[in-house]
Formats: C-alpha cells, sequence, structure tokens
C-alpha cells in the first residue's frame, strides 16, 4: 500500500486505496520521506474522513496526521499559511486640491524720495465779512464765505446774559388825603328806647317793625303727679316714682341673677345670657346625650344602621341651633372596618347638589378598629384647612366620612327623615353619597338618598 501528495495549483489531493481526500487552499508542498521496507499487511481501512484543518504560520511544513485508526482513518491537516505578498506599485497622482486662503498683508515699503519743488501759488487773501450777535448763552461761530485762497469769514457773537436787576429806588412822598366822601343812609337797628326786662317783640309782618314789650308772668302754685310719678303739691314739691309690681308700672331695678324669684327685679343681658347657656345646655343634653355638641340627629332617632361601600362618601346634613366653633368631628359605628387604607371626616356646605369641603380630619386607619364605638378626630390643617370652623345657627351643613377599606364599618343611622327622593331633591335632602373616591375630593357632586334620615355625626 502506498500514500500520494499531489501538489495542483491551491489543490491537495491524497490517496489511499481506492480512497481519494481533495483539500483546498494549499500554498506550499507536502514533502514525504522516502518509503521504508515492506511492513506486514495491515487490516483492511473501511473508512477514511477529514478531520480538522489548522492554518500553520507562513514558511512552516505541512503536516498531514491520522487522529483516527488504520480501519477508520481521520486526517488532521497543518497547512502553512501563505508569504506576505510583495508591495503594490505607487498609485497615480491625485486631483489638485482647492486654493488656499489669501495669506496676511506685507509690511509697508520704505518711504520714496522727495519730489521737486512747485511753482510758487498766487498769495491767498483775507477779509472780514458779516458780523451776527447771537442769542445769549449760545456759542461763538466764524464761517468762511469765500474761498480756500480768498477768505471772508463771517463772525457770530453771542449776546450777554441780563445783569442782577438794581437796587430799587427810594419811595417818594405821599400825596396829600383826599376829600371824605357824604355819610350813607343809616341802616335798620334795634329801636331806641325800652327798659330793664323788656324784650324787643314784632308789631305786624312788615320788616323790621318791632317794639319794646314787658313780658307777661306768671307764679307756680302746685305740681301734681300721675302714677308712677308721685307729687306731695303745692308750689315746691317732693317728686318721687314707686316702684312697679306685677300690677303697676314703675321702677325696676336690675339683676343679674338667675334663681332669683322676685317679680320686682328685672333681669340684665348677662341673666338672659346666662339662663340661655342653661337652657341650652339642658337641651343639647337631653337631645344629643351630652352637652356642649352639635349632632345631625337627636339620639332617639338612632335606631338604625348602613353599611357603606368602599369609597363612598356619607353626607349627613346638619343646621346648628347656635352659632358654633368646630374643633372636632365624631362619627359611631357598629361594626368595625376590615384592612382600611383611607378614613377621613370632613365637613361640607352645598348650593343644590354640588357639595364644597371646607374642613377636614386627617387621615386615620384606626378609626372604626372597634365595634359600637364613637370616634372623635380634630380637624386638621393639611392642605390649608382651618383648625376651627365657625358654623352659623340655622346655616345648612353636612358632615362626611368616607372609608377606603375591604369591607367598611357599619355606621349609626337615624330613622327616615324623607319619604321620597323628589322630595329631597327639591333641597330638604338629609343624606346624600357619591361613589368611587379615593379622598374627600374639594368640591363633589352628590347623589340625595331620599328615604335615609342620614349617618349619625357630632361636633364639639
Amino acid at each position: 500500500m502506498s500514500v500520494t501528495v499531489t501538489k495542483t495549483e491551491q489543490t491537495v489531493t491524497v490517496t489511499q486505496g481506492n480512497q481519494t481526500v481533495t483539500l483546498t487552499p494549499v500554498t506550499q508542498t507536502i514533502i514525504l520521506s522516502a518509503a521504508g521496507p515492506q511492513g506486514a499487511t495491515g487490516a483492511t481501512v473501511v473508512t477514511v474522513a477529514v478531520g480538522s484543518t489548522t492554518t500553520g504560520a507562513p514558511g512552516s511544513s505541512a503536516a498531514v496526521t491520522n487522529t483516527g485508526t488504520s480501519t477508520a482513518g481521520v486526517f488532521a491537516f497543518t497547512i502553512p499559511r501563505g508569504d506576505v505578498g510583495a508591495t503594490g506599485s505607487t498609485g497615480a497622482t491625485g486631483p489638485t486640491g482647492p486654493t488656499g486662503p489669501t495669506g496676511a498683508t506685507g509690511a509697508t515699503g520704505a518711504t520714496g524720495a522727495t519730489g521737486a519743488t512747485g511753482a510758487a501759488g498766487a498769495a491767498a487773501t483775507i477779509a472780514a465779512g458779516t458780523t451776527t450777535t447771537g442769542a445769549p448763552n449760545t456759542s461763538a461761530t466764524v464761517t468762511n464765505s469765500g474761498t480756500s485762497s480768498a477768505a471772508i469769514f463771517d463772525f457770530t457773537i453771542p449776546q450777554g446774559a441780563a445783569g442782577t436787576n438794581g437796587t430799587n429806588g427810594t419811595n417818594g412822598t405821599n400825596g396829600t388825603n383826599g376829600t371824605n366822601g357824604t355819610n350813607g343812609t343809616n341802616g335798620q337797628g334795634v329801636p331806641v328806647g325800652g327798659t330793664t326786662g323788656q324784650v324787643l317783640a314784632k308789631i305786624d309782618g312788615t320788616d323790621y317793625n318791632t317794639q319794646w314789650s314787658t313780658p307777661a308772668t306768671g307764679t307756680v302754685t302746685s305740681v301734681t303727679g300721675t302714677a308712677p310719678i308721685v307729687s306731695s303739691g303745692g308750689a315746691t314739691p317732693a317728686i318721687s316714682v314707686t316702684a312697679a309690681s306685677t300690677s303697676a308700672s314703675g321702677v325696676v331695678r336690675l339683676s343679674d341673677s338667675v334663681s332669683t324669684t322676685s317679680s320686682v327685679l328685672a333681669a340684665t343681658p348677662t341673666a338672659v345670657k346666662s339662663a340661655y347657656d342653661i337652657a341650652t345646655a339642658g337641651w343639647e343634653a337631653f337631645t344629643f346625650g351630652t352637652a356642649g355638641i352639635v349632632a345631625t340627629h337627636p339620639r332617639f332617632m338612632l335606631t338604625t344602621t348602613r353599611v357603606p361601600t368602599t369609597g363612598q362618601i356619607q353626607h349627613s346634613k346638619i343646621v346648628p341651633h347656635r352659632d358654633f366653633t368646630v374643633t372636632n368631628i365624631a362619627f359611631t359605628n357598629t361594626t368595625a372596618a376590615s384592612v382600611p387604607t383611607l378614613i377621613r371626616f370632613g365637613i361640607y356646605t352645598r348650593s343644590g347638589t354640588t357639595f364644597t369641603l371646607v374642613a377636614r380630619t386627617a387621615s386615620d386607619t384606626t378609626i372604626f378598629n372597634a365595634t359600637s364605638t364613637k370616634f372623635t378626630r380634630a380637624l386638621d390643617t393639611t392642605g390649608g384647612y382651618p383648625a376651627t370652623y365657625t358654623m352659623i345657627a340655622g346655616t345648612e351643613y353636612f358632615l362626611s366620612v368616607l372609608q377606603v377599606a375591604t369591607t367598611p364599618a357599619t355606621l349609626l343611622t337615624a330613622t327616615a327623615r324623607e319619604t321620597s327622593a323628589a322630595n329631597a331633591a327639591t333641597g330638604g335632602g338629609q343624606h346624600y353619597t357619591q361613589n368611587s373616591q379615593s379622598d374627600l375630593p374639594a368640591s363633589s357632586t352628590g347623589v340625595v338618598s331620599g328615604t335615609i334620615g342620614g349617618v349619625y355625626a357630632e361636633v364639639s
């Protein structure tokens, strides 16, 4: 068996028995050693395959290695890289580039030689022209109205400024007084005459027609009085006023007492205010359960509950019976809220179905965390809202609560006050709602709940 390596251009053909392998490219000749002695007959070659092909360094020898077996040959080739080619010839000259910018100006050349003296010119003449007086404080000017060889100078010379006024001369001697004029006619005055005690009285309707008259005189002989004024009689009586009673007019004495049973004393404004405060406190304690608060409903009406949905605002109407300064808002629940993310109380005013927020508490998720509890929270100034808010007696307001929670708390509610939404929509609505809210809005549109008395709420 023999192995033959043949180089043809850049193709290498390897033949062994009846198997031929052709590889490209090859730039070097593979030199095989001289054949050795005849070996023993080997096993029959079943397959021949090409293995890896490696590029060797330029100038190194090519090599073929069987990485397989004698019956399953796998030839790995190492083929040297070709030498670097010779340097190519120089390329043609490129086109001429654009003209460069203008260079800087060169230095000034040397001064030329002095020219020859010219012929003598004609003698120039100068003459005075006009002289004009200019206005004071203007500039003097000289103008050549002639030529450069026959000049005529015109002058403008400003007038001097006016001088200071001189000192006034001595006054002349007064002239002689003129003759006095004739006296006028006397005017109408007080008539002459009259005596002590007389008065000036009109005689009739004619102007200035008066005379001196003695006025009539009289004497007080008795003074009387009508109840409750009492007179002791005579020309110089003692005058008094009787005390008042439930059956007769007279003088009364003022009193600040709110506990006296006297029928002759009169209450002062202080007493009236004290009595009003006592009565108001008693009425509030009876109606709302505690004095000093104002609520949406009397406590005896709190017989039901309301289950709000998450994000649903509950607006409950309140009309204070007196001017009231609010610092706290309270709502009462019956069941606790589950997983709340926002709970807030607020005060709204209403125009139609448009509600405007005027005060609010901070959001507090601990509100309604227990059952059957009144939760009171102070007004909060965050967002520019006031820490106190004054309600005016007889004015409509709405106390509002919003719960954003997995399960909102159930709220204590009054019995129904209305029979239809139509009646409530005309302005008598006690309770309004607004859905899908993430917080109490500055302005909102409520939907009236006509047959609901409203969620119970207090301010204090």
